[in-house]
């Protein structure tokens, strides 16, 4: 049992929704629900609607009113959108799915108009977030807009991303408590020490669009070594995964080609971050490196067993929210913590600035 917030399988859903390429998403339920997530979501250029139920609705049943709102959603698209064909996903919420609301009625009603509708019957009692990403595929699949490798891959990592988390993240205790300390001060220290003398590996292992900002620390670190006595590692392979996660990796790697950085290894997709990380610990393994310094999903590194073949090395992990200092503490020798990376990179085809990565450029600046 965990006793902390986690995230909620309808949100997961909305997010690989959007992923697919979905032009809107109705929220079948109260318009309060998964409200930020809908919020953030516009900011990357998927329309959120909701029809919006109340009591009543909960009694009587919301199928008019999905039926209203998915016109009235057509009619907005085909007004501020010259595309002749849409994807619009209809998502589940608590009272939706615990009354028993149909979301596959209007599959076929709109077939004929070259609309596809993604119905995903999901909602926030079914266990890991995760399920709501595999349910949003399954729907994916059924209704052709995936193939079936497709959908094995998908389900395979979205299930290996839970087993991180529950192993090794935020999902691993039953409560973590939050800290806003990181050890920023001495992780400047020692690549300071490191720039005549040392070498240094930086690891980018993150999660999609969330690199945006976790290759920030690792650009700025780059620019202040010499090309020889530094390596990366990125799982930035851009002919991995859905057309918005390849379409990252391309633009990612044009930003690492803009600052001249070279990227020695590329373990695997954007969305691959679950096994990409046993991929660079096992480059590491056969590199000699003073400092590993790994960002965004560091956890998902099997980073110890560095340690067994180089008992010197130092070990740094940078990550996203509080809960997670003390999980990655456990298993790197310094933690660093970034706060509402995801809501920064939303919308972002850009290196966002990071908060580590600013203070690094001060920092760095005058060696």
């Amino acid at each position: 049992m965990i006793m902390h917030p986690r995230p909620s399988p309808i949100a997961a859903s909305m997010y690989q929704l959007r992923d697919i390429g979905v032009d809107a998403i109705i929220l079948h339920g109260p318009s309060g629900c998964c409200f930020r997530t809908a919020r953030l979501l516009e900011l990357d250029g998927v329309r959120v609607f909701t029809t919006a139920m109340d009591e009543n609705d909960f009694i009587f049943g919301g199928s008019e009113k999905l039926e209203d709102t998915l016109n009235e959603v057509l009619d907005y698209l085909k007004k501020h959108n010259p595309k002749e064909n849409f994807i619009i996903g209809i998502v589940g919420t608590c009272p939706s799915m615990i009354i028993g609301e149909d979301l596959y009625l209007p599959v076929n009603n709109y077939a004929k108009d070259n609309i596809k509708i993604i119905p995903v019957e999901i909602h926030s009692g079914m266990g890991d977030n995760t399920i709501g990403a595999i349910k949003a595929m399954e729907s994916s699949l059924e209704m052709g807009i995936i193939d079936e490798r497709e959908f094995e891959r998908q389900k395979f990592i979205l299930k290996k991303a839970t087993e991180v988390e529950k192993t090794r993240g935020m999902a691993k205790s039953k409560y973590l408590k939050p800290s806003y300390e990181d050890d920023v001060d001495r992780v400047i220290e020692l690549i300071k020490d490191l720039n005549n003398n040392g070498k240094i590996a930086c690891v980018l292992n993150a999660k999609k669009e969330t690199a945006y900002l976790f290759a920030h620390p690792l650009i700025e670190i780059n620019k202040y070594f010499d090309k020889k006595n530094i390596l990366n590692i990125a799982n930035l392979d851009k002919n991995i995964g859905l057309k918005k996660i390849r379409e990252d990796a391309k633009i990612l790697l044009n930003e690492y080609k803009m600052n001249n950085i070279n990227i020695d290894y590329i373990t695997g997709g954007l969305d691959e971050y679950p096994l990409t990380g046993k991929k660079a610990v096992d480059i590491l393994k056969e590199i000699d490196v003073d400092m590993v310094i790994v960002s965004g999903v560091p956890h998902a590194l099997p980073i110890e067993e560095l340690k067994k073949t180089n008992s010197n090395i130092i070990t740094v992990g940078i990550s996203d929210g509080p809960r997670l200092y003390h999980p990655i503490k456990e298993i790197y020798d310094y933690s660093i913590i970034e706060l509402d990376a995801h809501a920064k990179v939303l919308g972002k085809r850009t290196i966002v600035k990071s908060r580590f990565g600013e203070i690094l450029r001060y920092a760095l600046k005058d060696l």
